[in-house]
Parts: C-alpha cells; sequence; structure tokens
C-alpha cells in the first residue's frame, strides 16, 4: 500500500480512529477517537494500542495516554509512518466473504456458502487510494458467441443446467448467492474510515454466521455480509448494517433503509455502501435515532434486471430476517435506487401479496420502466445502450446484430425477454412482469406506499414518456407521486437519490408524515462545464418543449423520434443537410399537432415515430431543427438554444451512415452516450 491513500490493515483490528500519517518529528501525537466509543470501551475494559504502517510492515504500540473526556490518545511517534488507534475488543471478520470457491469444479470455482475467493478483486488503488475493479469475466474472443468466459469459470455451477451452461436463462443468473469480486482488506476499511470520519463510529465486518447475542450493544456500526436469501431453489445474497449500541430488546424496533444494484461486493463496498452508509450516519447525527441498512443483489450479478418471480419470495424472506432478527419495523421500511437499482425499490415496494413488510417510501430514480412493446420500439440508436443490455442478459455477444437469433430460432428481444421476465409474452409483461405494471400499482395502493419518481430527459436507456405516462397511471389509481424531471439529465440524477432518502428516513425516525406529491422541473443551472452538473429547480410556464432523437443513424436500420410538448402545439422537426452532404435537400421527420392523450396530465402530449432512414437520406452530417407553434399562438418558434453538452456550439446534429456499426462495442456507446444522453433539443 503506498502511503499516499492512508488506509493500511492492522490484521484483523477494527481502527477507532482515522489514518494519520506523521512525519517523526515530533515525539508525542494526540489521535482523536470518539469520546463516546472509548467511553463505551473503558467500560468494558477494553485494551487501546496504536497501530504503525512503517516500511510495508505494521507494529502494535502501547499509548501513553487516554483522555476519555477530549476523546484523545497520545502515542509516542518519533517514528515516521501511518497511524491509527485499535482495540483488542473489536475485530473484523476477513477475508470479506464472496460465497465463491475457486477450487470447485476442477479450478472453475462455484457457489459455496461462506467461500472468500473472487473471479475479479475490488481494491483501492495504490497511488490515488480510490476503489478500483478488475473483473476478467467478459470473453473477448472474437470466434466466441458467449458474452461471458464460461469456458474458465462455472458460473452456473449447481444451478440450472450445470457446470457447463455458457449463458444465463431465467431465474439462473451470474452471482445469484456469491460475489465475483473479492474485496480487500483496506477496501472494505475505506468504507469504514468514511463512516468514522463523519459519525466518530467505525464499522465492524462481521461473519454472515455471527450469533445475534455478539451483535448487542457494539458501540460501532456493523455490517452482518453475504447472508443468503431465500429458502427455495432460486435465492440471492443480502447484507445487514446495524446501527450503534444495536438491540434486540422489545421496545427497539427500528426502520430500515433498503437497497440492491449488482453485484453484491460492489454494491456494498463501492456502489451503495457508502452512500447508504453516509444516510444511516447522518441521520444518527441528526436524531440521535439508529436504523437498519439492508443491501441486496437483486437476484444476481449480471443477466438479470431484478424482475424473474423469486425475487419475490426473496424480498420476504430477507425482510422477515430483518424484522425477526435485527428488529426491524416492517412497516417503516424506505427503498432508493437509480437505474436497475430504480427497478429494485419500485418491485421491493410493490411486492404483490406480500404480508411480511410494507414499504412507507420508494425513491425510485431513472427507473427504465419499458420492458414488452415500448423496449421493443426503443432497440435503435435514440436510446444506443438498449442493444449492450441485450448482449449481457442473453449472454450472447452477437445478439446485437440485425437478424439474429439462437439455436431455438428465438430473436434476440424475445430470449431477453425470456431471461428476464420468463416470457415473451407482450400482454403478460404488460400486465404483470413489468415494474411498469398496473400489478405492482395495485400493491403500492394497498399498502400505502408512497413513490419519489425521477427521471432526466435524453435518457441512454429509455424514453421519458414512460416515467410520465406511469406517474400518472399510479396517481389514477391512488398511488401518491413526486414526479421529478430533470431536463438534459439523461441517465444522471438532477437531485440525490441518497438526499431524498435521508428525508424520507428522518421522518420515520421523528415519526413525520411526508407529503410526496407534485410536479417538479429541474434544469442545469449553468451551461459551462465546471458547472453543468448543478441543478435549479424551476416552474415553466408550459410544459418545457424537447425532442429525443439519434445521435448517428444507419441507412436502412430504424430510428425513434419523440416531440414532446403540450395539447393543441402544432411542431415540425426537419433534418438539414450540412454543406459536406450534395444535393440533399431538408427532410421532415415528423409534423403535426398534439392531441389530448387519454390518462396524462392536461398539460403534457407527445408524438413517436419509429421510421426506417430511407436510402434517399445521404450519408453525412444533418441538422435537426425543430419548429412549434402553442396553442393560440401565431408566432413558430425554433428551439435549438440548449443541447445535450457543456461548453456545445451549433446546433444539434445527426450523423448518417451506410455502415453498420457493433451497437454493443465500447466505440459505439463513447461516439453516442457521453454524459448517458442522447441527442435532443430542448427548451429547458
Amino acid at each position: 500500500m503506498s502511503p499516499n491513500n492512508l488506509i493500511f490493515a492492522p490484521g484483523r483490528y477494527v481502527p477507532i480512529s482515522s489514518f494519520t500519517s506523521l512525519d517523526g518529528t515530533s515525539s508525542f501525537a494526540d489521535i482523536k477517537v470518539n469520546p463516546k466509543l472509548l467511553a463505551a470501551l473503558t467500560e468494558s475494559e477494553a485494551t487501546i494500542k496504536a497501530a504503525r504502517y512503517t516500511d510495508k510492515k505494521v507494529e502494535f504500540l502501547e499509548v501513553e495516554q487516554v483522555d476519555f473526556y477530549r476523546g484523545l490518545v497520545r502515542i509516542q511517534s518519533a517514528t515516521a509512518g501511518i497511524y491509527t488507534i485499535v482495540t483488542e475488543k473489536l475485530n473484523n471478520d476477513f477475508p470479506i466473504v464472496t460465497n465463491w470457491n475457486a477450487a470447485l469444479n476442477g479450478g472453475r470455482g462455484g457457489p459455496q456458502a461462506c467461500g472468500t475467493d473472487g473471479i475479479g478483486v475490488l481494491r483501492l488503488h495504490e497511488e490515488t487510494g480510490e476503489r478500483e475493479v478488475e473483473l476478467p469475466l467478459q470473453d473477448n474472443d472474437i470466434a466466441s458467441p458467449y458474452y461471458y468466459r464460461t469456458d474458465a469459470y462455472a458460473l452456473f455451477a449447481g444451478e440450472k443446467g450445470g457446470e457447463h451452461q455458457r449463458t444465463p436463462a431465467y431465474e439462473c443468473y451470474i452471482g445469484e448467492t456469491y460475489s465475483v469480486v473479492r474485496v480487500t482488506d483496506e477496501a472494505a476499511l475505506k468504507l469504514s474510515d468514511e463512516v468514522m470520519k463523519l459519525t466518530g463510529y467505525p464499522v465492524i465486518f462481521r461473519h454472515p454466521g455471527t450469533a445475534l447475542d455478539e451483535l448487542e450493544g457494539v458501540p460501532a456500526f456493523q455490517l452482518v455480509h453475504g447472508r443468503i436469501a431465500g429458502q427455495g431453489e432460486h435465492r440471492s445474497m443480502v447484507s445487514y448494517i446495524l446501527p450503534p449500541e444495536w438491540s434486540r430488546t422489545p421496545e427497539a424496533r427500528y426502520p430500515a433503509l433498503f437497497s440492491g444494484f449488482y453485484d453484491q461486493n460492489e454494491n456494498v463496498f463501492a456502489n451503495v455502501g457508502p452512500a447508504l452508509l453516509n444516510v444511516l450516519g447522518l441521520t444518527l447525527l441528526d436524531t440521535g435515532k439508529g436504523a437498519v441498512g439492508i443491501i441486496w443483489n437483486g437476484g444476481g450479478s449480471f443477466g438479470t434486471r431484478t424482475m424473474h418471480g423469486s425475487v419475490y419470495e426473496n424480498l420476504d424472506d430477507l425482510f422477515l430476517t430483518a424484522i425477526e432478527q435485527f428488529a426491524v419495523d416492517g412497516n417503516a421500511i424506505v427503498t432508493v435506487g437509480g437505474s436497475r437499482g430504480g427497478i429494485t425499490s419500485l418491485i421491493a415496494a410493490g411486492n404483490p401479496n406480500s404480508s411480511v413488510y410494507s414499504v412507507r417510501y420508494a425513491i425510485c430514480y431513472n427507473v427504465p420502466l419499458a420492458f414488452g412493446k415500448p423496449f421493443k420500439e426503443m432497440l435503435n440508436p435514440t436510446c444506443p445502450i438498449c442493444w449492450r443490455a441485450v448482449c449481457e442478459d442473453t449472454g450472447y455477444k452477437y445478439a446485437w446484430q440485425p437478424g439474429w437469433q439462437d439455436a431455438d430460432g428465438r430473436s434476440a428481444v424475445n430470449l431477453f425477454f425470456t431471461t428476464l421476465l420468463g416470457t415473451d409474452d407482450m400482454e403478460l409483461i404488460a400486465s404483470e412482469r413489468s415494474p411498469a405494471s398496473n400489478q405492482i400499482i395495485h400493491a403500492l395502493k394497498s399498502k400505502g406506499t408512497k413513490v419519489w419518481l425521477t427521471h432526466g430527459t435524453h435518457d441512454a436507456y429509455t424514453s421519458s414518456w414512460l416515467s410520465f405516462e406511469w406517474a400518472d397511471r399510479a396517481r389514477r389509481h391512488g398511488v401518491d407521486v413526486r414526479h421529478e424531471i430533470g431536463y438534459r439529465y439523461g441517465h444522471n440524477n438532477c437531485t440525490d437519490p441518497f438526499q431524498s432518502a435521508k428525508t424520507c428516513l428522518a421522518a420515520l425516525l421523528n415519526q413525520v408524515d411526508l407529503p410526496i406529491e407534485g410536479i417538479w422541473h429541474y434544469r442545469r443551472a449553468s451551461e459551462v462545464q465546471e458547472e453543468w452538473e448543478r441543478s435549479e429547480l424551476f416552474e415553466p410556464t408550459h410544459q418545457p418543449v424537447f425532442v429525443e432523437a439519434p445521435k448517428i443513424a444507419v441507412v436502412g436500420l430504424p430510428i425513434l423520434l419523440i416531440v414532446y410538448g403540450e395539447p393543441g402545439m402544432e411542431y415540425e422537426l426537419i433534418l438539414h443537410p450540412s454543406s459536406e452532404v450534395e444535393w440533399a435537400e431538408p427532410v421532415v421527420l415528423m409534423a403535426g399537432t398534439m392531441s389530448q392523450l387519454e390518462g396524462y396530465r392536461t398539460t403534457f402530449s407527445f408524438e413517436k415515430t419509429v421510421q426506417i432512414v430511407s436510402e434517399q437520406i445521404r450519408p453525412g452530417l444533418y441538422e435537426y431543427r425543430l419548429l412549434f407553434r402553442r396553442n393560440g399562438s401565431e408566432k413558430w418558434e425554433n428551439t435549438a438554444v440548449y443541447c445535450p453538452h457543456p461548453g456545445f456550439e451549433g446546433q444539434a446534429t445527426l450523423t448518417v451512415t451506410k455502415d453498420i456499426p457493433n451497437f454493443a462495442s465500447n466505440e459505439w456507446l463513447e461516439q453516442t452516450t457521453k454524459h448517458a444522453i442522447g441527442w435532443g433539443l430542448s427548451e429547458a
């Protein structure tokens, strides 16, 4: 470990102070420790020590003095090195559990409870100290049709199909009960160090089978990591975070903050865990009350989007464990997540027929609500990431190619639906299997769940109309919805989902009923690149007009075009050739008058079309232009002012080509998804 990142592993001891670099010029140094933590350790007669990291070796030193009142521990510091304070009373269960054993199946590995191996590794960068993941899972052999290295790793061993299964299948995904990456001790300790700097309390990493009486009354956050959720054939992986001084006494009932995403170790130690622990820590500081955190892998690391049938039984099981073993109040739960995590948050809240738990607030950001017919119309360059998702989830790297079929004659999109949802029946997907289904909405209504739905326009994953439609439909069914729209935010967040989670969790802790309602509009606060991520709330006099359209189009293949506005608005979306395209005339892509859409808010409308790029459109560079005239106005307006990228000068452009690119390649995504936003013009 480089001294630059200031984190080392003092054996299994839990650091109870931050890591401090000392240059050896002073004989003594005082290191700050949370006074409450020191007092609790003193009551238990715990021994306090200093750990020093020098020349890649760890030494343990006696401390000179402990000032319990001010929370200072004095140490000898004449030797340069990195120092932290530890106690023999608090120990981590290292190495971190993955539930993967690399020795199984002839060295191809396989799931095994409490295994600690990994296919990849989550570690700290040697120079910067930032988290990084190395995962040699993707098959880069161009002759192989498979997306994952199932020749080298028994990713499905013990599941359907046995060790020779090459691709994901319905209810059989990569990383269901194991994590594909092991976590270094230092990467785990970084999570603890961040929480300690915020709250004064470290995180102790616990074995999944730790006895409950060992967890009670501990003056630290505790992460019970790597438990298996579910009682049937199809299970998943979950971790629980307990607050300092956690108790199982009858009067102790804790609200819970839940989130689920992809691979469990990446979830806990990189993607979700830091933000979720930040919320738990801040609400503890603000209210003086603790809450339990729950982090779930949503049914697998890869191949699933948390929509297969067993997830509901798994959710019941993991929440039943939270209620019966970890003293969670089953009616005081907040779910939070974005993207696939937004699907997980929504599905966890809308678990049909569950009597185990109910979610009070579901915070769902940038949810890809399109499955079934809407997804089919997005499989083109307007939503450029969709084909990559098909390849990832079916496990076939060339599934993006026009006309591709599997060995059974199924198209790529039908195989995609069957892998995720167990069916390619469009009506069944719409009514029951999709996260946008009425079945989910009815469950939200029956449980009294309030939904905080946020999305960005110009999202490379999905179309905006789906969020408008879902919010309005849910309201018609009696669900309280706060709908936040971030114009030109794409798959990024116009507000912070975990700040929203903190607001909701604090309301539960303070026993306040939080109103979740209204339509909230956000825009970029500045077009300057350095400030482009800042948001500002605004109140438009009309629904802002915007267009979702591709940056690149291929002659002979489809594109999706959507114009958004309000009822009665006339519009023309025109493609103007640049000077490099000879003998080309402007092309009217869309034109008409917007109607009042049944079931939608009266101030909103849109028109969409999927059309094949005609051979009459010559390859080259074009400019989009949108003309519109609001109902009752005589003036046509040209909204080409705001385009998706900071510092952009000029019109939004479309490049037309005859060559078919690899729609699942990194090069394609780099060309089309900068800032995760597809082209489009916008008033806001």
